[in-house]
């Protein structure tokens, strides 16, 4: 027959078995709760995933300085540019500028004396082409001119050409006259005939005036082929571009005038 342990004995191992299941069971909680926390805390750090870049693509700066802006839904349309918003004129502007204040012709005159040049008139010519005369004067309150400074041999005269023949060719129709001066630079270019070959060449069906003394020249205070300017109806010059190029620019100013010039002649009609 065995014997049994002593009470004692088997008292001591019962709370040690007990001890040791409760601080196993406090351990795996201890574990399972911080790993917990710590999952809780990177879903939980917004600056975090802040960092992270979003998916799709980004707004790129474009090559000519203007940046490109996405407008969220719901919001309008942003302007690609600071200048593009400064550029675009409210209704109140663009209300004011079609009513423009109505002026008697003394009027008119007098503010255009204060800001712009009088046109000179044609002096001293020594012969005409494609006209028996041509006067600036005469155009005054019909005709927008363009008065261009030009000799045959300048090379920079045969490229700029093509580009007034069209203006005239465009224009001519709507009150747009063009009066060629052909001031020579070399001695052989003062011969009427040669002038006449190259007008014929070149395609000019508009008047030349020939300026073999530099009396046209002179008065405009000349110092360049070729060399356009531009005079109003009511004989100011307006506008004036030496050398070639500013094509469009020009013509957009010929447009200017043009209109302008209508609108004189539509409120004299009226008075």
């Amino acid at each position: 027959m065995r014997l049994l342990a002593p009470r004692p004995i088997l008292l001591t191992l019962t709370l040690v078995l007990v001890a040791g299941a409760i601080a196993f069971i406090e351990l795996r909680l201890d574990a399972g709760g911080a790993s917990t926390t710590s999952a809780a805390g990177a879903r939980a750090d917004p600056q975090i995933a802040g960092k992270q870049p979003e998916p799709g693509p980004q707004p790129a700066k474009r090559a000519s300085g203007e940046t490109a802006v996405a407008s969220e839904e719901g919001e309008k349309p942003v302007p690609k540019s600071l200048d593009d918003a400064e550029k675009q004129p409210s209704p109140e502007r663009e209300e004011d500028e079609r009513q423009e204040p109505v002026l008697s012709a003394t009027e008119r005159i007098s503010r255009k004396e204060e800001k712009y040049p009088r046109a000179r008139e044609i002096q001293r010519p020594f012969g005409f082409i494609n006209t028996n005369g041509v006067s600036i004067e005469e155009a005054a309150g019909e005709k927008v001119v363009l008065l261009e400074f030009w000799t045959y041999t300048c090379f920079n005269c045969q490229n700029a050409q093509p580009h007034i023949n069209a203006l005239h060719e465009e224009y001519a129709d709507d009150g747009l006259q063009v009066i060629g001066v052909h001031t020579p630079e070399f001695g052989f270019e003062k011969d009427i005939d040669n002038v006449r070959e190259a007008v014929r060449q070149a395609s000019i069906r508009y008047p030349v005036v020939l300026d073999n003394g530099y009396a046209t020249w002179n008065a405009y205070d000349q110092r360049f082929w070729p060399a356009w300017y531009l005079i109003d109806a009511d004989g100011f010059v307006r506008y004036k571009h030496f050398g070639e190029g500013a094509y469009a620019e020009t013509e957009e100013k010929i447009r200017e005038l043009l209109a302008e010039k209508d609108r004189i002649s539509n409120k004299s009609l009226r008075q």
